[in-house]
């Protein structure tokens, strides 16, 4: 004998309306999860990114000393330049006074 299909009672707008919010929701869940991901991966990069300007301010940090400790080395020699000149000027001064004493 043959079973005959029984017909299918149609949904009530509660039932489908339910169905829709089971939808719904799962989308937003997977949403969520999607977005936590998001979310680990730019801290991983803020870290990263935190790490690598420190390194950076490290080596500015110490070329900045190596800077200044040039100009230091410049302005030194600089100024001992300036005193040898002006104890040249001198010798030479005393070294025209001893030859004009001598010619006369």
């Amino acid at each position: 004998m043959a079973k005959k299909n029984p017909t299918k009672k149609p949904r009530t707008i509660n039932q489908q309306f339910a169905s829709l919010e089971r939808i719904v929701r799962t989308g937003f869940r997977q949403t969520d999860r999607r977005f936590n991901l998001v979310g680990l991966e730019f801290q991983a990069l803020r870290k990263e990114m935190n790490e690598k300007f420190a390194v950076v301010e490290d080596r500015i940090d110490r070329l900045a000393t190596h800077v200044d400790g040039f100009m230091k080395l410049h302005e030194t020699l600089d100024i001992e330049l300036t005193v040898i000149k002006q104890q040249m000027s001198r010798i030479e001064e005393r070294l025209k006074r001893v030859e004009a004493a001598q010619a006369s």
